[in-house]
């Protein structure tokens, strides 16, 4: 292994710590802090990729490790978040609702790691396992808003969108979110971290309406709402 590659490859291997680092806070009851790990751990799985083509380092092994740490940081530790913070009431169905989350996760890697070459370019097929993290992560945000049958639907919903041909838009030719959504982001977590619930909650909605129409705005804007060849579609970039 080059030297080079060594910077975007530790970065990958601190997201995987710090996804370690959430399931131990989560089992310990600290939830906040568990997504408060998990969210750097999103910051690490963004910064890697873009490391790796700023010094040209991308490579396979690179490929393989960063999906094996999403796995860990955006498939176990939230699934073990979520089922401690607001499912566990619900008992052994509230661990296979987890568990749906977390098999449809790695099943969306796996389907990732079969696309070996750039297939499309606008689009990834399935919603990317960090982007459903997300998602679970803002149900245990909010988790005093919203009653335990909703998260569950939720997180029901979250994985088959992982697992389903839906088409979720590239911004900015698989670089990431625009600048302006992403500052919004990073302003509704700050919101999170000062924990006024109602203001959270509100946020949480804005966030949520954001992201939804920002997707099907682009998809319509390109054309990728009418049916397209199958080649228009990627596996991502993004796992």
């Amino acid at each position: 292994m080059r030297a080079k590659h060594l910077v975007p490859n530790g970065v990958t291997l601190a997201n995987i710590s710090l996804g370690f680092l959430a399931i131990l806070a989560a089992a310990e009851g600290q939830f906040d802090r568990a997504v408060v790990l998990l969210f750097v751990a999103a910051m690490c799985d963004t910064l890697d990729g873009r490391l790796a083509r700023m010094l040209n380092a991308t490579s396979r092994f690179g490929h393989e490790l960063d999906s094996l740490s999403d796995a860990v940081s955006f498939g176990v530790a939230p699934a073990v978040l979520l089922y401690l913070a607001v499912l566990r009431p619900l008992g052994l169905l509230g661990a296979a609702v987890a568990l749906a989350y977390l098999l449809c996760g790695v099943l969306r890697l796996a389907r990732f790691n079969m696309d070996t070459s750039e297939i499309g370019k606008r689009t990834f097929l399935g919603c990317p396992i960090p982007v459903a993290a997300g998602y679970v992560l803002s149900f245990v945000m909010v988790r005093g808003a919203l009653p335990v049958w909703a998260v569950a639907a939720g997180t029901l919903w979250v994985a088959g969108c992982m697992v389903s041909t839906l088409k979720v838009p590239k911004f900015r030719k698989g670089e990431g979110l625009p600048v302006p959504m992403m500052l919004v982001g990073i302003a509704a977590f700050a919101v999170f971290l000062v924990r006024p619930s109602a203001i959270t909650w509100h946020v949480w909605n804005g966030w949520n309406c954001v992201m939804i129409l920002g997707n099907y705005v682009s998809l319509a804007r390109d054309g990728h709402l009418r049916r397209r060849p199958a080649e228009d579609v990627d596996l991502g970039r993004v796992a």
